[in-house]
């Protein structure tokens, strides 16, 4: 697992991205400006999915254990950690909030929607595990935007959901603590896309696991977060259509095929080089 202090992929392309210059290498031919335009399209469709499990799992370790995940909110962070998860889990994000420094919490994103999260409940306040079966259902209309290329994906009201969430937790005392969650979700993207001044749908199958783990030693606060991703995507802005497929086998290690000609492997940062997009996951 590749340890980084990130929230989902957004983030980690941003930093990794400094590092890119003209002579970055890659696999095969550059990619066109229409290749961009339809890989741009099919990630801010699909990172839907992988973006709204982030967030909803992040509320669900937040209900067991307040806290813990305030330094990848970038809320002011606190070393103890009072661990009470509990079998049934009921929450709303807005993704509109804000956290106590006034800062937007999700500056990418807009929109409110449900989480309910259900299991059994292992073990006692200083080690355990539980596996939810989690229910998203948007209230609103989920807006989501790359800041690198300016997509704008939409998710529409009433879309749902449903993922596995495992949780493991160790404490020690309030200085030393460690919280894991473990999401893996197969579900299907369907999301309208504004990219290259065009509107595509975007429609299509999304494998997806995602770990992170929240610590703290000695009272100094780490995180680490790791993913793979595949997402076989089908666009069309009405007058062309395109196959997308976006496979992640790690965070620096991912593949982009349009229309069976494949691109990469590619690191973060060369997807930010040569797709111009960050890839959320």
């Amino acid at each position: 697992m590749k340890t980084m202090k990130i929230k989902g992929f957004a983030a980690a392309v941003l930093a990794l991205g400094l590092a890119v210059g003209c002579d970055q290498e890659f696999a095969g031919v550059a990619p066109k400006a229409a290749q961009k335009t339809q890989a741009q399209a099919a990630d801010a469709g699909s990172s839907t999915i992988g973006e709204t499990v982030d967030v909803s799992s992040d509320a669900v370790v937040e209900s067991g254990a307040p806290g813990s995940t305030s330094a990848k909110s970038g809320a002011a962070k606190t070393g103890g950690a009072s661990v009470n998860f509990q079998a049934s889990v009921s929450v709303t994000v807005n993704l509109d909030a804000q956290n106590g420094s006034g800062q937007d919490l999700y500056p990418n994103a807009s929109g409110t929607f449900s989480v309910a999260a259900t299991g059994t409940l292992g073990g006692n306040a200083s080690s355990g595990q539980i596996t939810y079966a989690v229910h998203v259902v948007w209230l609103t209309d989920g807006v989501f935007v790359d800041p690198a290329c300016g997509a704008t994906a939409t998710v529409a009201s009433g879309s749902v959901l449903d993922y596995s969430l495992l949780v493991q937790w160790s404490v020690t005392d309030d200085l030393n603590w460690s919280i894991q969650a473990t999401a893996d979700v197969t579900g299907t993207a369907d999301a309208t896309v504004s990219a290259g001044g065009q509107t595509w749908t975007v429609n299509g199958s999304v494998a997806h696991h995602a770990s992170a783990v929240f610590s703290c030693t000695a009272g100094t606060y780490s995180l680490s977060f790791g993913v793979t991703d595949h997402r076989t995507l089908a666009i069309s802005n009405g007058s062309e259509s395109h196959t997308v497929v976006i496979t992640a086998t790690a965070l620096d290690h991912i593949v982009i095929e349009i229309d069976g000609v494949a691109f990469g492997p590619y690191t973060l940062a060369q997807v930010l080089w040569w797709f111009g997009f960050n890839c959320n996951g």
